[in-house]
């Protein structure tokens, strides 16, 4: 996948699902080319259509979604910049009780 704007660079990053995103997406982890040096996370999402319509159907807010550790909320939530050698981790909302 490759989010480029007719340059050849291979700025790479990984994302990563857990728990019940796993069983809904049919994988654990996607390594994706930016194409340049640094995209929004909204962006980053236009290449994984199948998450980001699971994202949109339940509402961004209600999963945890960590760049590097340290959750988007707390940056630039959607526009949070993304840049090579990130790692995204994103974790379903948690139910019990």
């Amino acid at each position: 996948m490759n989010i480029s704007e007719g340059r050849l660079y291979e700025a790479m990053v990984e994302v990563r699902v857990y728990l019940t995103l796993r069983e809904k997406l049919g994988w654990k982890s996607k390594t994706l080319s930016l194409g340049r040096n640094k995209v929004k996370f909204s962006e980053l999402l236009d290449e994984l259509k199948d998450l980001k319509g699971i994202l949109e159907d339940f509402g961004y807010e209600n999963f945890m979604i960590l760049l590097n550790g340290r959750n988007i909320r707390l940056l630039d939530w959607l526009d949070t910049e993304v840049e090579e050698g990130d790692s995204i981790d994103i974790f379903p909302p948690a139910g019990g009780g």
